[in-house]
């Protein structure tokens, strides 16, 4: 048995797949204290685990930070990754890392595993003092932004005949730096303040490669390939999910098999303050098709404006292992877990993401022919109808997408990350 601190920002998306790690490795016999805000206790104790909580900055209220008004001033990309990476990732790390320190104090004998949007054992890795955990894992859910000569976060830069790719990828890769900068420059701030030293590189490089191993939640076929990956990063799948045991089918759950086709369609749990964005012109574009509209919400389903067709259901939660199997189209705004999961059940995906990760998640659809790229995080009707009728007559990327989920299978991410941790 081993002592393991699971810690992650308070943010549901970054938690849940550490709450689904440090459960299965519970379940193996290790000793799990879960680091993470106060606000989300209930849904630490309620998978079974220990919980401690952050304090000061990093004990925040993600849909405050996304809801302050300096934030929807700001375009969609770099400006508001910079402030999303400030606020709710680099502010925080100097609290993060002192309550990281009172848990080592107290038992040095304690391996750390956290998403690798959790800085606090950054500082004492660029040298300030303090002590390190047995061994430090970094776990993400987010597609690879390590720069790389062979892509970039956002696929591999276009060239024509002659020109330089690796050239072409390495300028845009720096460009991509450049932009982060301010970033940069708060973190290396902050280690300054907790006596560390600054970066000596991009972060978005370091925070995978300053670990002792980083383990990424995907798989070769999803992610761009690159020949140059640092040998301490991993891809290691997706995790297993696990439902609320509460959980019933709806009375409607018998209309799913029919026989007609099922499109499922969500906005996931945090962008999905506006369900005009996406969740209602889906509703809207089929709602004259021969299929069966699932909408998760992720909220109560009250919040849909206007009547619900005919074809459609919705819910406030259903569970993905459940419904996927029987879905033919998935419609998402992005969000990597619930992206994955619908491939690694076989289920292409339509893609309308902006802000966030979700333009890179988005580009791995398209570029692996496993879906349709709109470009978009508001389409309109008639963009959804479209793409839905074209991918449920696509056989090619549904072999795509047949062919990706073989490899899902071949993975088994908790005991490849057991491994990586714990030895």
């Amino acid at each position: 048995m081993a002592k393991v601190i699971v810690a992650a920002p308070p943010v549901p998306g970054e938690l849940a797949p550490l709450l689904l790690l440090g459960r299965a490795l519970s379940d193996r016999g290790h000793q799990i204290t879960v680091l993470t805000g106060s606000l989300l206790r209930k849904a630490v104790e309620d998978s079974g685990l220990a919980f401690v909580p952050l304090r000061g900055a990093a004990d925040y209220d993600i849909q405050q930070l996304a809801a302050l008004p300096d934030r929807f001033s700001l375009p969609p990309g770099p400006a508001q990754l910079n402030f999303d990476w400030l606020h709710a990732f680099v502010n925080p790390m100097p609290d993060e890392h002192a309550v990281l320190q009172e848990l080592l104090e107290q038992d040095p004998d304690q391996y750390l595993i956290c998403n690798a949007l959790f800085l606090g054992a950054l500082p004492v890795r660029q040298g300030a003092p303090g002590r390190r955990p047995r061994r430090w894992v970094a776990v993400s859910a987010v597609a690879l932004a390590i720069s790389s000569d062979d892509t970039t976060f956002f696929g591999p830069v276009p060239v024509g005949p002659g020109e330089d790719a690796t050239a072409a990828n390495r300028a845009a890769n720096a460009q991509f730096a450049a932009a982060m900068q301010p970033t940069q420059d708060r973190i290396d701030e902050l280690l300054r303040e907790t006596g560390a030293a600054p970066l000596d590189g991009p972060f978005t490089d370091l925070i995978a490669t300053l670990p002792d191993a980083f383990a990424g939640l995907t798989v070769p076929g999803f992610e761009f390939e690159r020949g140059d990956l640092p040998p301490s990063v991993h891809l290691v799948g997706i995790l297993p999910t696990r439902r609320a045991d509460s959980w019933q089918p709806p009375e409607w759950w018998p209309d799913l098999e029919t026989g007609r086709p099922v499109v499922a369609v969500t906005q996931g749990t945090l962008a999905n303050s506006d369900l005009s964005q996406l969740v209602e012109p889906t509703l809207a574009a089929l709602a004259d098709s021969d299929v069966i509209v699932v909408a998760a919400l992720g909220r109560d389903p009250g919040a849909l404006n206007g009547p619900v067709p005919a074809n459609a259901r919705v819910a406030e939660y259903i569970p993905f292992d459940e419904l996927l199997p029987k879905a033919s189209v998935y419609i998402t705004n992005g969000g990597i877990g619930g992206l994955q999961e619908a491939l690694a059940a076989g289920v292409p995906a339509i893609v309308a993401g902006e802000t966030e990760d979700k333009p890179a998640n988005a580009a791995r659809v398209e570029y692996h022919g496993l879906g349709i790229n709109l470009q978009t995080a508001a389409p309109s009707p008639k963009t959804i109808r479209d793409a839905t009728d074209l991918l449920l007559k696509d056989e090619q990327v549904r072999e795509n997408v047949r062919r990706l989920a073989t490899v899902y299978a071949a993975h088994d991410a908790v005991t490849d990350i057991e491994r990586l941790a714990l030895g």
